[in-house]
């Protein structure tokens, strides 16, 4: 007892205790330090990678509104009206299209697009009257013609690069009330990615149509 109340009383042994104990502290802060610096570079490197979208405002592939306007039938039976858009890339990688070539005369690019129908939503009749109006509707949706959309077993590749865009139409038909289009793309990723994806599709309605340029 003596001997440990001599040692603690000994000026050298608490010199090499204190000691002892701020080694430990530095360590502690040292190892603190390191983690900061660590933290804040990966949140450099972070900040300072591109984003994968050029402009968060829009998504990173859209379709864009140009015209509605004359234009020459591909197929029989097509009108002779036809609705331009634009497919926007808004991200930093190419996107890849099916695609045909049009003929002489007819801007833009030919793209393969499926035309799908709207699925009615739940109807609430509160009225027989009313009832009647959504039946009657109803028929004459059933009685339109859907149109097709181009497609084919056999079709080029449309790339479209970082940052631009591409024209291309569709009969003005594709779109309507009860029906919209859509195309389908790849983020070009290698030569396969156009046939086997994963795809991403891009829709449009008649609503999408500025009022003004909507068909009567």
């Amino acid at each position: 007892m003596r001997c440990d109340l001599w040692l603690l009383d000994c000026p050298c042994a608490a010199t090499r205790i204190a000691r002892s104990a701020w080694s430990d502290q530095m360590k502690s802060a040292w190892i603190l330090c390191l983690f900061l610096i660590s933290g804040l570079q990966t949140f450099a490197q972070a900040s300072s990678a591109s984003p994968f979208v050029i402009d968060r405002s829009k998504p990173y592939v859209y379709l864009k509104f140009d015209h509605v306007g004359p234009r020459k039938p591909l197929q029989s039976g097509e009108p002779e009206v036809g609705l331009w858009l634009s497919v926007v890339n808004n991200c930093h990688l190419p996107v890849v299209f099916k695609s045909f070539s049009m003929p002489p005369g007819v801007p833009g690019m030919g793209l393969m697009d499926e035309v799908i129908e709207d699925t009615p939503g739940l109807q609430i009749f509160p009225t027989p009257e009313e009832g009647k109006q959504i039946e009657r509707r109803e028929k004459e949706r059933k009685a339109k013609h859907k149109p097709e959309g181009y497609s084919s077993e056999v079709s080029g590749i449309a790339r479209v690069q970082p940052g631009g865009e591409l024209l291309f139409s569709v009969p003005i038909n594709h779109v309507d009330s009860d029906w919209h289009m859509q195309v389908e793309f790849a983020l070009d990723l290698d030569n396969a990615s156009i046939s086997s994806g994963p795809f991403t599709y891009l829709p449009f309605y008649v609503w999408d149509i500025p009022k003004e340029a909507r068909p009567k």
